[in-house]
């Protein structure tokens, strides 16, 4: 019951632009989390692909159809990774935002009571102050699972490449290529 009336009154306290970095916090979430799955699904199937009497035992179409599910949920996984890394951007500005909202209703304060409503003054300082600190605590964990899905991204695409490598070599230097769609998690970033 405490934490429940604590989150109230802090959402209370910094204004309505809480109420938008927690839907944006909770998309990036969720957006991050989908992706970070995804990305441990591939791991373990590349690893299990990437077995050489499996991959001698199969048909090209077999492992044709497995390296173009890896590629498409590679390329799901890299737009993911664009929103989630948006998101986490956005959640500083509106904590700025916040900010700039709660001076400037300390300063209408000022501007209406002079410096005699202390109480008042300290309301819209306190909602300059919550919005900065939420914004940015809800984008700093949404940055780390970004770098974390972000070097599984590099093992995902190296691993395909050294599975087209070996299916190339079973299957009598048969020409495979796959060129992921979203070249910017697929390299040295």
């Amino acid at each position: 019951m405490a934490i429940t009336e604590s989150l109230t009154d802090l959402f209370s306290r910094g204004g309505p632009v809480m109420f938008v970095i927690a839907g944006v916090s909770l998309a990036a979430w969720f957006v991050s989390l989908r992706a970070w799955l995804l990305s441990g699904y591939l791991l373990r199937k590349i690893q299990k692909l990437s077995q050489a009497e499996r991959i001698s035992n199969h048909s090209d179409k077999t492992y044709d159809f497995h390296v173009f599910s890896l590629t498409t949920q590679t390329a799901k996984i890299g737009s993911s990774m664009c929103l989630a890394g948006t998101l986490a951007n956005v959640l500083p500005l509106l904590g700025l935002l916040g900010t700039v909202l709660g001076m400037l209703m300390s300063f209408e304060v000022i501007q209406t009571y002079g410096r005699s409503q202390p109480q008042l003054l300290a309301g819209g300082i306190s909602q300059a102050l919550i919005t900065t600190q939420a914004g940015l605590w809800t984008a700093l964990p949404v940055f780390f699972f970004h770098h974390i899905i972000k070097r599984r991204m590099r093992l995902i695409n190296n691993g395909t490449e050294i599975l087209l490598h070996v299916i190339q070599q079973t299957d009598g230097n048969k020409k495979f290529s796959v060129t992921p769609r979203n070249k910017r998690y697929s390299g040295g970033h």
